[in-house]
């Protein structure tokens, strides 16, 4: 194992010459740069150290945190080289052969061809073992307004339908647009030498909802020329035939039974078991958002990478928040088919209803009823 030291931090990489450490020692002076306050390197060093102290330990997941914390306090090409070979030993091969091109850079930048050499001999060599995914949208498929995530990222239009390394891993790729249906589907990469390709269908307009139409009442005939015209039939608020001088009840017209209450009792079920329809569906949405986000947690506390942990917790959180927001809705479109339900139920006789109950770890329904 040969660091070259630059600054008090070395580059913890397996060379083939030592002569080419040698020759970097002499050239890394170079590329040091103004010095950032003391305490920003003090604990840029602690952390660097605690990095190698991880790696020699076995702990890669832990080395390759320490690293990437002291790169982010002090940049430096010789921490992010450590940072990519760290990356490499963990088998994340996409990210560790950015770092490694992007130090290539910066090396070539300081006029280092030492450190340059080294950058680029490990990129070469993790290049053709890459996986890559390609997310192809084809140009019939992209509609107006389209966005395509993998993950919580959004993918650059500028690469659909291009190969790009990544890290073995699960990808989720979605896609929405104004006015139509979202999609999305969930691939496995290998960490190692797999191509796939994933395609964008072309999103599913949403359908319009049903416009309701009314007919315009029949009108009446107008009177025949020297015959007196129709007497005006005023309207009357009963909806049942009048009830006899004696106060009685009168019979029970054509169609009616004794329990009917009009050509309304039956319509005035329609809107309120629609809406507790809707909650019941709200419902199931915000059970299945808090499973999502569950899922999202556990994926979380098993990712080996700082970038992949951040990206699922912050799913887990949105998912969960979603949970919330759809049981709430669920809540009130419940509260709201049993109000409708009560309003309507004035004039009809005794029954009784069953309403969901939906909220996050919470599920069950309400009898509610006149008796």
């Amino acid at each position: 194992m040969i660091q070259l030291e630059t600054r008090g931090r070395g580059v913890a990489l397996t060379l083939a010459a030592v002569a080419l450490a040698a020759t970097a020692v002499a050239l890394a002076a170079p590329a040091a740069r103004a010095q950032p306050a003391p305490s920003v390197t003090e604990q840029a060093q602690h952390l660097f150290e605690q990095g190698l102290k991880h790696l020699e330990a076995g702990r890669i997941a832990e080395a390759c945190a320490a690293f990437d914390a002291s790169q982010r306090l002090e940049p430096l090409v010789t921490t992010l080289l450590n940072l990519a070979d760290c990356h490499e030993r963990n088998h994340q091969l996409a990210t560790a052969w950015a770092e490694f091109a992007q130090a290539e850079q910066q090396a070539r930048s300081r006029s280092n061809a030492a450190l340059e050499k080294v950058a680029n001999k490990h990129a070469t060599s993790l290049r053709p073992r890459l996986s890559q995914l390609t997310v192809s949208v084809p140009a019939d498929h992209r509609v107006p307004g389209l966005e395509v995530r993998r993950g919580s990222d959004p993918v650059n239009p500028a690469s659909w339908s291009r190969a790009v390394p990544v890290d073995g891993g699960s990808y989720t790729i979605t896609a929405r647009a104004p006015g139509c249906e979202p999609w999305s589907t969930t691939r496995a990469i290998k960490p190692e030498g797999d191509n796939q390709t994933i395609e964008v269908p072309r999103l599913a307009a949403v359908p319009a909802p049903p416009v309701a139409t009314t007919e315009p009442p029949a009108a009446s005939p107008a009177p025949v020329r020297g015959e007196p015209a129709p007497p005006r039939r005023e309207p009357v608020e009963a909806t049942g035939p009048a009830a006899p001088a004696g106060g009685e009840p009168g019979p029970a017209g054509p169609g009616e039974s004794a329990g009917s209450h009009g050509p309304g009792a039956g319509s005035s079920l329609v809107l309120p078991v629609a809406v507790g329809v809707g909650a019941v569906a709200l419902g199931g949405v915000a059970l299945y958002m808090n499973a999502r986000g569950d899922d999202h947690y556990a994926a979380a506390q098993r990712a080996t990478m700082p970038a992949v942990r951040d990206r699922e917790y912050d799913a887990a959180n949105t998912s969960r928040y979603a949970a919330q927001v759809f049981a709430g809705a669920a809540i009130v479109a419940a509260g709201a088919a049993v109000a409708v339900y009560l309003r309507g139920r004035a004039d009809r006789p005794a029954t009784t209803a069953m309403a969901p109950l939906v909220a996050p770890g919470l599920a069950g329904a309400a009898l509610i009823g006149r008796w």
